[in-house]
Order: structure tokens, then C-alpha cells, then sequence
């Protein structure tokens, strides 16, 4: 599925197949022992940046960029309401652990240190059903969704709200009705590339009116430095130089409830791999 799809300008909402040859299994030889170049004990799971590291190593790797820029442009408080934009595909899933794995540290130190004065962040989790407009199948749909439940349902304390949406409910109520006007509308759109747009600007409106009837006051999405080279380049080609320096920026502020990207600085292939040695759950379903 397209975390999600930023995914996804969004990132989130849908995944490109960006390969990037840095991160690569590593195997055996004399001259470079199967050893982690971190921790100097477990074997080396993962080849990247030009030495290995196990699975945990490699892991806190990528957390490690997460949190430095989470705290570097002050992406979430204490105070925050969270809503992580997700499409089952690694970025996103990646993007709902680190943040699961944030809010549960948060607890554990405050039910440690017994002071209640300062609350712990609150996550909800959305997923837009884009299936009224895609050539996707109702039944691979469903079992994403499936899927979605099951690895919302699966994380530890604090619970997280699921927010499931059909894109075709964004102005209409009736199912049938809106579907059936937004096929007429994406019709009346001549290129592929406009069609496209246009499906990313109504994914976001739907997310941001998810977050905003719902009380969140951050919206997270998946979107990592492959997805960013992408659009730099998608965008150039459009001429749409004008507002690219603040469409790939770490926080943009230019909606109502402000999106986060922390995963910027992760390559797509390095979240993958993530997801591959971790068993994470992900989808590689495309809208």
C-alpha cells in the first residue's frame, strides 16, 4: 500500500520504489569479519554505511535519526496530540513504531518517577481508503485494513485510536454519491501527472479534517529522503520551484494542524530492511 500513498508528498500514503544500493546484506569473508562495527559482540545482520551492524544496532541507528530530529525541530511535546498518516507500506510503518516506541518510554519515566504534572503524548493512528479511485481490489483492501488492526491492536500501552476513511466520504456522506462525483472529477483531469496531484491534495484534506474533527494537534507522516529526492525532482520538472523549500522541510506549518516529517533523513531501502529483520508487518499494496 502506498506510510502512507508524502504516502506520500505525503510520503505516507504511498510508497515509491526507490532503490538505493547502500544497505545491503553483508557476507562472509576472512578479511571483514561478520561482526557488528558498533557493539563489537553480535554477528552483523545488516551492511550499511560501509560497516555491519546487527539487527539492534542497525535499529537504534534509525531511531537515532528519528529522535535527533523529533527533538531538533521540536516536533512532539508532552502536550501533543499525535496523528501518524498510515498506509501499511515500511516508511509509515516504520514511522508508527518509532513514535509508539517514543510514547511508551515517555510512560514508563513518568510511572517511575510518580510526578503527574507532566502528561504524556497521546497517538491516533489514520488510514484513507483510496480503493473508489484506484484500480485495487476490495478484497486487497480489506486484508490491508485487516493487517492495519492488527498491528495498531498489537502495540503495548497507551492505546492508539484507529481512524479508518473512505476518500470518496471527504464531501459527501452517501458512499455511492461521492464516489461517484469523484470519479467525475478526476475525469474532467486531462494528465496523468494533474490526476495524481490532485488525489495527493484531497488525501491530505482528508487527513488534516481527520486530525482537526478528531483534536490532534500534529499530523506525522512517513515521508523519508527518498520520497524527498523524488519530489524535488517531480516538482522541478513541474515548475513548482517556488514552493519547494517549504514543502521539504522537517515541520510545515502551512496547514491548519502542522505536518511532521521524522523520518527525513532515512532512505527508503534502509526502513525496509528495517522492517524486514524486525518482522514488521507492512503492505506493498499501491493505490
Amino acid at each position: 500500500m502506498a506510510c502512507a500513498s508524502s504516502g506520500c508528498q505525503t510520503g505516507c500514503c504511498k510508497d515509491e520504489e526507490v532503490k538505493e544500493p547502500i544497505v545491503t546484506l553483508p557476507t562472509n569473508n576472512q578479511n571483514h569479519p561478520n561482526i557488528c562495527i558498533k557493539c563489537k559482540s553480535n554477528n552483523g545482520a545488516v551492511a550499511c554505511d560501509g560497516g555491519q551492524f546487527c539487527s539492534d544496532c542497525f535499529r537504534n541507528s534509525l531511531y537515532g535519526k528519528f529522535k535527533l530530529a523529533v527533538s531538533s525541530h521540536g516536533m512532539i511535546s508532552p502536550s501533543d496530540n499525535i496523528l501518524v498518516a498510515f498506509s501499511g507500506g515500511p516508511s509509515s510503518r516504520v514511522a508508527l513504531q518509532f513514535v509508539h516506541d517514543m510514547q511508551q518510554k515517555a510512560q514508563k519515566n513518568l510511572d517511575a518517577s510518580g510526578d503527574r504534572s507532566l502528561p504524556v503524548f497521546t497517538v491516533g493512528v489514520a488510514f484513507v481508503d483510496e480503493a473508489a479511485i484506484s484500480s485495487v481490489s476490495c478484497q486487497e483492501v480489506e486484508q490491508v485494513i485487516q493487517d492495519l488492526q492488527v498491528i495498531v491492536s498489537s502495540l503495548a500501552p497507551p492505546k492508539k485510536e484507529l481512524h479508518i476513511a473512505k476518500i470518496e466520504n471527504l464531501f459527501f456522506t452517501n458512499s455511492d454519491e461521492g464516489r461517484d462525483r469523484l470519479r467525475e472529477l478526476l475525469n474532467s483531469v486531462g494528465d496523468l501527472t494533474g490526476k495524481e496531484d490532485l488525489v495527493l491534495h484531497l488525501r491530505m484534506l482528508f487527513l488534516q479534517k481527520i486530525a482537526s474533527e478528531n483534536g490532534y494537534s500534529k499530523l506525522v507522516l512517513g515521508s523519508c529522503t527518498s520520497r524527498v529526492a523524488c519530489h524535488v525532482i517531480s516538482a522541478t520538472v513541474k515548475g513548482q520551484g517556488y514552493s519547494l523549500p517549504a514543502d521539504i522541510q522537517y515541520v510545515d506549518a502551512r496547514s491548519d494542524i502542522p505536518v511532521v516529517f521524522p523520518l527525513r533523513d532515512c532512505l527508503r531501502q534502509e526502513l525496509v530492511t528495517l522492517c524486514c529483520i524486525k518482522w514488521f508487518i507492512f503492505s506493498a499494496l499501491k493505490f
